[in-house]
């Protein structure tokens, strides 16, 4: 005789259009106050730095002047590049927030109707003298917790919404992909000219340079040798700082390739677990296993693999849109 799973399940609202994670970075630029407050700094940084230009350049050019003007935009900058990467990180674990509270308030919902059934066959089981008391108390345990815990899931979920709501400006429903490694770019050379420490160094080191040229002719040695050394310490530490920024590069690129990969595995797993659920949904509205063994042995499993698969998309996510920054390129626009 077949039979249907029915459960007593929290309704979760079910949206009618989805929206890519490129699409969500687009959008929620026109609302979000992260977004905002970067991109208002950086003009008011580019708006000093022109007019310390113009004041460095008249009536004569100052070549001191001009480096310092560019320090400084280059530290403003810096500070703009770690908003955007705030601003897009913060996305992603919102975005993702609202799929794994889903997951695990679902899990939680399943666990109690287990707990549920559990008790219920226990209770008649003590009913019949076949069950002790100390397993009937552990069984209504086990179903008060699972209530609190699904209370507690479901206050997660609810506001992992409306964090979602309030940073978007718009209604969670995102449709979660995962983009080919082999189609980012991978350039050290971006990754070096878009690095603001080496950036710093090379500009310290014309500061360095320029400082040098300025000492007058008849100054002490001790001033001309302070000065030498000052241009030699520059440009040894713009030796480092090329050199740990292509440390840093190769460090980024073999965490993606260790992220995408896993990912990868974690969709094989996730597959695997998808057919094995499909199966034994069909033994079970065939009458085969029990409500509880399909539950507690193939539906949680499965929803353990998508948890698993969701938290290696979001740390391959990340380190993906922070690796496309770091080389000057917006994640939106590349993916």
């Amino acid at each position: 005789m077949k039979r249907f799973l029915t459960l007593i399940l929290f309704v979760i609202p079910i949206y009618a259009f989805s929206m890519t994670l490129p699409q969500l970075f687009q959008s929620a630029q026109a609302t979000n106050t992260t977004f905002h407050i970067g991109t208002l700094s950086l003009e008011q940084a580019s708006m000093t730095y022109q007019l310390n230009m113009i004041q460095a350049s008249v009536p004569i050019v100052n070549q001191g002047g001009v480096i310092s003007a560019q320090i400084s935009y280059n530290t403003s900058l810096q500070a703009y590049q770690n908003n955007l990467k705030n601003y897009y990180s913060s996305l992603l674990n919102s975005a993702f927030g609202v799929e794994i509270a889903k997951i695990n308030l679902e899990i939680s919902q399943i666990n109690l109707n287990v707990a549920t059934m559990n008790y219920t066959s226990t209770l008649a089981l003590f009913k019949q003298s076949m069950a002790s008391t100390v397993s009937l108390q552990q069984a209504s345990v086990t179903v008060a917790t699972d209530q609190n815990n699904v209370k507690n899931a479901s206050w997660n979920y609810d506001f992992a919404l409306s964090n979602f709501k309030n940073m978007t400006g718009i209604d969670w429903d995102i449709d979660f992909t995962l983009p080919d490694l082999s189609s980012i770019p991978a350039s050290r050379t971006m990754w070096i000219s878009n690095d603001p420490n080496v950036t710093l160094a090379k500009l310290n080191l014309q500061n360095a340079k320029y400082n040098l040229e300025v000492t007058p002719s008849n100054a002490s040695k001790y001033t001309l040798k302070v000065a030498q050394m000052q241009v030699e310490q520059a440009s040894l530490n713009l030796q480092n700082a090329i050199l740990n920024s292509q440390n840093n590069y190769s460090s980024a690129i073999q965490k993606l390739r260790y992220d995408y990969e896993n990912a990868l595995s974690a969709k094989a797993n996730l597959d695997i677990a998808k057919n094995n659920l499909d199966f034994y949904t069909n033994a079970y509205n065939s009458g085969l296993i029990s409500q509880s063994t399909y539950l507690s042995q193939y539906r949680i499993p499965y929803l353990n693999a998508e948890l698993s698969y969701y938290n290696a998309l979001q740390t391959y996510w990340n380190d993906l849109v922070s690796y496309l920054l770091s080389i000057g390129l917006r994640p939106e626009v590349i993916l």
